[in-house]
């Protein structure tokens, strides 16, 4: 009977262990499963572009591609969802699920059409800054058919003709728009603005005569400068920049103004730490290497990486300062 007994608590012991066993294994399994599933990142990354193709901002995203997927193992998808002054692509952003695979590059419009639109389908409270990537400077163009050498110059012959001087523009809310809005503010007089399909038509319109002056970025203006058909008489940057060294800015002339058009990449709101940590490595990362410097250099442009802090900071400071200019000028809402 003992002999007996004790095969059966052998048996019940030998069950209770490949129980036990099949237990520990499904939760191993579930474990491992769970592992997978939010491993970041396991799929393509999408980083919408809420421009056409061929744009600056879409030169920055794609500047940033091939290193970010070098560091992230995986495929970054630059999409381009232009319209509605930006707000259709950066919306499908912001209705994104916060998991790291979808982010938006933005830009000034980003802040400013808080102020420039009626409506707008999202909140800033609805992403999370990540980092700028890049800053760039304006250069104020004017026809060289024109007397104007200077800001001094430029003022001059823009007060002395209240409302008549018109300058180009890549669009309503662009950076050229609200740089131009700006000067306005600073020198307490009106022009009127062109709006053109892009940078290099306004810079077409500046040579042409049909505007007499431009904001325009560098690489937009190059080809009219570089052909004597654009003079360039100010940078809107803090300093000088290194191709147009022997243009001042307009700060150097008297005139305390700067703006510049930046580049910034955005989640989702409630995208985890760790993953936001994970992306803003790869984008730091990637604008350290020397080869992107150089381009972004040369192209009249600075690099421009914080922290999502820091971003977060400076968009509130850039919707401060845009939502005063553009209600204080007065902007036609769209």
């Amino acid at each position: 009977m003992a002999g007996s007994d004790a095969g059966i608590a052998f048996a019940i012991a030998r069950n209770a262990a490949a129980v036990l066993g099949g237990v520990v294994i499904a939760i191993a399994a579930a474990h491992s499963v769970r592992g997978e599933s939010t491993k970041f990142p396991n799929r393509p990354i999408q980083l919408i572009v809420p421009y056409a193709a061929g744009g600056a901002t879409d030169a920055v995203a794609r500047l940033l591609q091939q290193g970010m997927e070098k560091r992230l193992g995986q495929p970054i998808l630059v999409i381009n969802r232009p319209g509605a002054s930006t707000t259709l692509g950066t919306q499908q952003v912001a209705r994104a699920a916060p998991d790291g695979h979808t982010i938006a590059m933005v830009s000034v419009p980003h802040v400013a059409n808080y102020t420039l639109l009626k409506e707008m389908p999202y909140a800033q409270s609805d992403f999370i800054p990540i980092t700028p990537v890049t800053n760039t400077p304006n250069v104020l163009v004017v026809n060289p058919a024109l007397e104007i050498k200077s800001v001094a110059d430029l003022i001059a012959y823009i007060k002395a003709r209240p409302g008549g001087v018109n300058y180009g523009t890549f669009g309503i809310g662009s950076s050229a728009h609200l740089a131009a809005l700006l000067f306005e503010s600073k020198i307490g007089t009106k022009m009127q603005a062109v709006h053109y399909r892009g940078g290099a038509p306004a810079a077409v319109g500046v040579m042409t005569g049909e505007v007499q002056m431009a904001f325009g970025t560098p690489l937009s203006v190059a080809g009219g400068v570089s052909g004597g058909k654009l003079r360039p008489i100010a940078v809107t940057s803090e300093k000088r920049i290194n191709i147009y060294p022997d243009v001042p800015t307009v700060r150097e002339q008297g005139v305390d103004y700067v703006t510049g058009a930046w580049f910034g990449i955005l989640a989702p709101a409630h995208t985890p730490e760790p993953i936001v940590r994970q992306l803003l490595e790869s984008i730091r990362s990637t604008m350290a290497e020397p080869a992107v410097q150089k381009t972004v250099v040369d192209s009249g442009t600075e690099v421009f990486v914080s922290s999502p802090a820091e971003f977060t900071r400076f968009i509130t400071e850039e919707t401060k300062l845009w939502t005063g200019v553009l209600k204080g000028m007065s902007v036609e809402q769209q």
